[in-house]
């Protein structure tokens, strides 16, 4: 990131950057690190042509609030700018799914041995796919989730997606099912 962007940041202050991740003379990834670090309250929103989950996993590690494909239609990239804008975070859906294929498979090594070890199974579920479960129980739709938890559709949808696999099941019903009967789903 040379002098002048950082003196952009610092006399304009923008709330939102759009930020791209091959530029000339820094990569979006230092450059969203540096913007972050010395702004913290910037929101960063990547649109990249990089299809790779591991330049994806960086950049948000660095704080960036997005990352998406330049595929996108251009309504959706409005969209998402303001969601952004307005506090929530998003990631491409390709990149999402290859994330949590590969999360999947790790989460489900670690269930696999938390389960013979433990006498109530949990199954590996994050405390946030438990509160998705928890929401959906109550007969909940995934855009009412969204919205009471401040996520995106496709993020809740995301979250009950992988819950499903961690507990084995296709359906929202069987979901709830088992979650209850392994004591996961805090009666209210």
């Amino acid at each position: 990131m040379n002098h002048n962007s950082c003196s952009f940041s610092r006399e304009l202050h923008p709330q939102v950057v759009l930020m791209d991740l091959n530029m000339p003379h820094t990569d979006g990834i230092e450059a969203t690190s540096i913007l972050k670090q010395k702004w913290h309250d910037i929101r960063v929103l990547v649109l990249t042509t990089f299809q790779e989950t591991s330049k994806a996993v960086e950049v948000l590690r660095c704080g960036a609030e997005g990352y998406l494909l330049k595929s996108l239609e251009p309504r959706e990239l409005a969209e998402t700018i303001r969601l952004v804008y307005r506090g929530g975070t998003l990631i491409d859906s390709s990149i999402s799914s290859q994330l949590f294929e590969e999360h999947t498979m790790v989460t489900n090594k670690a269930a696999f041995k938390a389960e013979q070890q433990a006498d109530v199974p949990n199954y590996g579920l994050t405390s946030r796919e438990i509160e998705i479960l928890q929401w959906l129980s109550k007969g909940l739709r995934y855009k009412l989730i969204a919205a009471k938890l401040f996520l995106s559709d496709g993020t809740v949808r995301n979250y009950a997606s992988n819950a499903y696999l961690k507990l084995g099941v296709r359906t929202r019903e069987e979901a709830v099912q088992k979650a209850s009967e392994a004591g996961l789903l805090s009666p209210k």
